[in-house]
Order: structure tokens, then sequence, then C-alpha cells
């Protein structure tokens, strides 16, 4: 049996691994196919096709973890296969990265700043950290002030200020992702329903609106979601894909190849 993990990241977004340390952990936990989603970017591809190994018995398959916003909510939306050289692609994930910067910068000058001594837009501008703590810039620079103690402060207090991101709603990313030659999977769908599943009616939206699969087997899913997302699938003619959502040692509750996922458990054929 093959072992399938289709859902990490890397120092490239915000994961702590760069390529060299994921592709020893692949091997350490007997992964055999394998993609690397970072967040709205694809720059580690290259870098990990260009250290495998034919005798690495990896099989690679390149991705990329796209952000949408549906119902004021943050989704995101998994895409293998593709040109990595898609212009309208690349342009979408750029948009995508710069709107997330300024809304760090938005939270930083016009929110953080008027809250807390020693924050301001211009020093939030100058800072710099090292990208394989992983994470993201202002999480790492409120930590590193000594104002937020974890990254789950973090965000309450993100949230608690009102400001986010304007991102593409999911029928513009998905047409752009269709475009680049890739199929594209709804990650972790249970991750706006803690301890529960997207009700039907949703995931039937997000089937009309074009995705080819649903990532099923995902650390949000617990056992019975997971055959119902599987079920769904299979009622409407869709792949199943399943990813651990590993970050390294950034998130570590999720852990590389968990769920623990056979080739024979999912349906990816038109991937591989």
């Amino acid at each position: 049996m093959k072992k399938v993990d289709m859902h990490m990241h890397t120092c490239a977004s915000d994961g702590t691994w760069d390529v060299t340390e994921l592709k020893k952990e692949l091997i350490e936990n007997k992964i055999n196919i394998f993609s690397v989603t970072d967040h709205d970017s694809i720059d580690n591809i290259k870098n990990m096709q260009d250290i495998l190994k034919p005798n690495d018995n990896l099989i690679f398959i390149p991705g990329t973890e796209l952000s949408a916003e549906y119902g004021g909510k943050e989704y995101h939306l998994t895409l293998y296969n593709f040109d990595i050289n898609n212009k309208d692609l690349l342009q979408l994930m750029n948009w995508t990265n710069q709107n997330k910067l300024n809304s760090n910068k938005e939270y930083i000058g016009n929110y953080a700043a008027n809250k807390y001594e020693n924050v301001s837009a211009e020093d939030f501008e100058k800072y710099q950290y090292d990208r394989k703590r992983g994470g993201w810039k202002s999480a790492n620079y409120m930590m590193d002030k000594g104002i937020h103690k974890n990254i789950p402060e973090h965000l309450w207090d993100v949230n608690n200020s009102g400001l986010k991101a304007k991102l593409k709603c999911p029928e513009e990313v998905i047409n752009i992702a269709k475009k680049s030659g890739g199929k594209i999977f709804l990650a972790h769908p249970s991750y706006h329903y803690k301890n529960s599943v997207m009700p039907t009616e949703e995931l039937r939206y997000w089937k009309e609106i074009g995705i080819d699969g649903i990532e099923c087997f995902s650390p949000y899913n617990n056992g019975s979601a997971a055959k119902y997302y599987i079920d769904f699938c299979k009622r409407n003619n869709l792949m199943i894909l399943g990813g651990s959502d590993c970050h390294g040692t950034f998130i570590p509750a999720r852990k590389l190849g968990v769920p623990d996922v056979s080739l024979e458990d999912l349906n990816i054929n038109g991937l591989i």
C-alpha cells in the first residue's frame, strides 16, 4: 500500500520546514505520494523537484492552497498539477498575498498602534523574521514585541479589530484555477464546522461552481465526518483526497501523515 499526504506547508508560506527537511520527514514517515500546498505560493515547487531522486520512492504532485471568501469567511481550495507559469494564476496569488500583507499593515498601524505601546506601522515595515519559525509577519511581530503569547491570542486580537483581507470569490478563484489546467479541491470542509460537518446544501454549492473533489480525510474531520464527505463524493462523481495540513513544528498537533491514508482510500487517479 502507498501512503499518501496531499496537504502540507513549508517555510514558503507558514510552515517551518524547508524542502530538504520535509523530504527527510516524508521518508521517515514512509509517505510515498505527497504534495506541497503552500498558501497562495508555488515558491518551493521547483526546489522540491530539484532534490528528489529516483531511489527516494517519492511521487511528488505539485500543489498550492488558494484563498477565497464565501459567506464572510475565508475558505481554502487546494490545486494540483497546474501550469506553474500560468499568468492568471500567478497574478491571483500575488494579488491575494498583497491584500493579506496590506491587511496586516492596517491591523498594526490603525488598530494595534492605538492599543499597545511600542507598536507602529513604521516599525512593522522594517521588521524581519526567520521564515522557518512558521506563521506570518504580523503574528511574529506581535509575539516578538511580547504583546501576544501565541498564535490563538494574535488571531483573537485581529478578529476583534474587525479587519481582514479582501479575497476573491470562489467562482473567480475556481475559474482561474481550472484555466491553469489543474484539479481543484475543497480543503478541510469541517474547518468552519467544528465537531460537525459542512451542510449538504453548501457542499452542493461547491460542486456546482466546479470543484473536482473534496479533502475527505483531514485533521478537522472525525471518522464519521470523513465517511459523510466520501459518500457525497461518490454520489456526485467527485475525487476523494486526504491530507494532514502539516506545518512542520509550527502547529505540532497536525502531524505529517495524519490521518493515516493510503492510495486505496482515495480517488486521485486523475492526479497521478
